[in-house]
């Protein structure tokens, strides 16, 4: 079973065991437990998927060109 198909059960059985029937006590417990498993999987999720890479300080920043949309006005500038 893949991480996330282990993290939409576990999410799915943190829904139900409110309803579960078992002791007050017993709920808690469970909902913890599974809880922590959620936190767990969710991490390791996390810490395996690939990182955008920041500009470094000492790189320049690529450069961009912004171009004025249509409907901006041409600042008293007529186009003849």
């Amino acid at each position: 079973m893949s991480r996330t198909s282990a993290l939409i059960l576990l999410g799915i059985l943190v829904m139900l065991v409110p309803y579960s029937g078992f002791p007050s006590a017993m709920r808690s417990l469970l909902t913890v437990v599974l809880g922590a498993c959620v936190f767990g999987i969710g991490l390791i999720l996390r810490a395996r998927e690939p990182r955008r890479a920041a500009p470094r300080a000492d790189e320049p920043a690529p450069e961009t060109q912004v171009e004025p949309a249509a409907s901006e006005p041409s600042h008293g500038v007529s186009p003849i």
